[in-house]
């Protein structure tokens, strides 16, 4: 049975689900601890849950960071937090607690809540957003973010309303192989929604983009949205990182300025307070997906070297690219800011098979920031790497496998902008 039976409404449906954290907390006070992160403009508590083991140290742990109740009519999303900290704090999440920090934020608009209105901004984000979730994630700047919102009757698109239910890659870029990233993640959320009875959509903001925006007069999509993507990133302000107040932009989700400031993993989610029509359901149908994402990040995807999030590929591709070093979840994920601020002073990481025992790799860097040290990475079909040179000096490598094939992990540091050329001598297959 779900946390709620019912959806909270009003001052007190808001004193109701303050009253269960604060006794939640109290009971798994092992695993879970709270802390008011700020105040509402009419002083309002907006109070975080950090879910986690205290035994592992958190250098070694992912941030993870989830957002509900942005837009106050969304009411949805008042039954799905609670439900995401109780599993969080259950035995199913054990290794999610051992591999990350989760910090669940349930209620990020009290006002909207209490007065059941939109109360909020689909044009950037708003300044108690920026000064209240700015002030924890500079300090927890995360691994992963999904915000989630929630859909009525008349709401969702002017194509399909009543009835949606979504996962939406927020705001990214076809940066490095950021899109197929997002992508492949969001099939994964969607699968474990489907096979639990959940029908979720997948749609980008670049394909929400006609349908939020088009008209529905003659039933018909804006001709130009059907010739191709429009690109939606570039109405976001670059410059919208949680502290900076500039004019508006669109940004529907607040993780969208984490993507550009940390190359943090983004989702938006939709669930639905109409179709279903029981808070129980509502409930499950917006935990199964997020409990599917935060299982992945305490795993290894077949390109990461690592157990974590799939953020890690900064400049290139699958079989070559620029990617963060570290010994730790914290190192890596300073390296990957450091590296991901640089990202347009890298070219295009290039590799050439010169022969069938031989590979060379050649990556520039033409920015200011030295030394810069990160990482190059190839995935290689040789099973085995004889040795890796550079300028006539044997450098250090680590190796790690897919199914198919093997990725050489090469540390790398330039003193001063260039070229470096990296040799890569592997057996005949």
């Amino acid at each position: 049975m779900a946390v709620f039976d019912h959806i909270p409404m009003g001052e007190e449906g808001l004193k109701e689900i303050y009253q269960w954290l604060d006794d939640w907390v109290e009971k798994n006070k092992n695993v879970a601890r709270q802390e008011v992160i700020g105040k509402s403009p009419e002083h309002w508590d907006i109070p975080a849950v950090f879910i986690t083991n205290e035994n592992v140290p958190n250098d070694d742990k992912q941030i993870a960071v989830i957002t509900l109740g942005r837009h106050g009519q969304e009411v949805g999303t008042r039954v799905v937090g609670p439900e995401i900290i109780r599993h969080l704090c259950s035995g199913d999440a054990e290794e999610i607690r051992k591999t990350q920090i989760v910090i669940v934020v349930p209620v990020v608009n009290p006002e909207g809540f209490v007065l059941n209105k939109f109360q909020s901004s689909m044009t950037s984000l708003t300044k108690t957003e920026r000064f209240v979730l700015g002030k924890l994630l500079m300090e927890f700047p995360p691994d992963m973010m999904i915000d989630f919102h929630s859909l009525g009757k008349s709401a969702g698109s002017k194509y399909d309303q009543g009835d949606m239910e979504v996962i939406i890659p927020a705001n990214t870029t076809r940066w490095a192989m950021d899109e197929q990233i997002h992508e492949y993640v969001a099939r994964e959320m969607r699968k474990s929604a489907e096979s639990a009875g959940w029908p979720y959509e997948i749609h980008t903001l670049e394909d929400l983009a006609p349908y939020y925006f088009g008209d529905t007069k003659m039933g018909n999509m804006p001709w130009s949205s059907l010739k191709e993507k429009v690109f939606l990133l570039h109405m976001q302000d670059f410059y919208d990182h949680y502290h900076i107040p500039e004019e508006d932009r669109y940004t529907n989700y607040t993780c969208g300025p984490a993507y550009l400031k940390w190359h943090t993993l983004v989702f938006g989610m939709e669930t639905n307070h109409y179709a279903l029509s029981r808070a129980g359901d509502i409930a499950l149908s917006g935990l199964v997906p997020c409990a599917s994402l935060l299982k992945m990040g305490s795993t290894r995807l077949p390109w990461e070297k690592d157990k974590g999030y799939p953020v890690n590929i900064l400049q290139g591709d699958f079989r070559i690219s620029v990617r963060p070093l570290g010994q730790n979840a914290s190192e890596r994920r300073a390296s990957r800011i450091r590296i991901w601020n640089e990202r347009k002073n890298f070219n295009l990481p290039q590799r050439e098979m010169i022969d069938h025992e031989t590979t060379i790799a050649r990556v520039r860097y033409f920015g200011r920031d030295l030394p810069m040290e990160f990482a190059l990475c190839l995935r290689m079909r040789q099973k085995d790497i004889k040795s890796v040179t550079t300028r006539g000096n044997e450098v250090q490598f680590e190796t790690f496998k897919d199914p198919c094939s093997t990725y050489v992990y090469i540390p790398t540091i330039m003193e001063k902008a260039g070229v470096i050329e990296i040799i890569i001598k592997h057996p005949y297959p």
